[in-house]
C-alpha cells in the first residue's frame, strides 16, 4: 500500500495543474511542453484524443477560456503516479455559457519533475461555483 499523498506534494501539483490554464502557459509551447510528459494523451470531453504533439501544436493558437475549478482531491497511486481530481467550469467569454465537467490528471515523477501523464474531462451537470476557490 502507497503512503496518503502530502500537503505540500498536492499544492505543488493543483498548482502545476493550474498552470495549464494561464494564457502565458497555454500561449508558449515550451512552457507546456515542460508541464506534459512525451507519453502525454488527454480525452477531452468531447471524446477526441490529443497527445503531446497535438497539445503543441494546438494551444498556443487557441484563445484562452475563462477556466474555474475547484474541489481537488488528491492521492498517491505509486511512488511515482499521483491522482488529481477535480470540478472544472469553463467558458469562451464572460458571456458564455458555463460548461461543467468534472477531470482527472495523473501525474508522474520522472526526471526530477511532475509531468501531467494523463487527462481527461467528462461532462457534469452543473455546480456552485466558489470563485475564490
Amino acid at each position: 500500500m502507497h503512503s496518503k499523498i502530502t500537503a505540500q506534494l498536492l499544492a505543488h501539483l493543483i498548482e502545476q495543474e493550474r498552470q495549464l490554464l494561464e494564457p502565458e502557459v497555454r500561449s508558449d509551447s515550451n512552457a507546456l511542453g515542460a508541464l506534459l510528459d512525451d507519453e502525454f494523451y488527454e480525452i477531452s470531453a468531447n471524446g477526441l484524443v490529443f497527445n503531446k504533439h497535438h497539445v503543441l501544436t494546438r494551444l498556443p493558437k487557441e484563445k484562452v477560456p475563462q477556466f474555474y475549478n475547484q474541489q481537488f482531491t488528491g492521492r498517491m497511486l505509486h511512488e511515482h503516479i499521483v491522482q488529481l481530481s477535480y470540478r472544472a467550469a469553463y467558458r469562451s467569454t464572460a458571456r458564455s455559457e458555463f460548461h461543467f465537467s468534472m477531470r482527472m490528471s495523473l501525474w508522474r515523477f520522472k526526471n526530477n519533475r511532475w509531468q501531467l501523464y494523463y487527462h481527461q474531462g467528462t461532462p457534469c451537470p452543473a455546480f456552485s461555483l466558489k470563485l475564490d476557490d
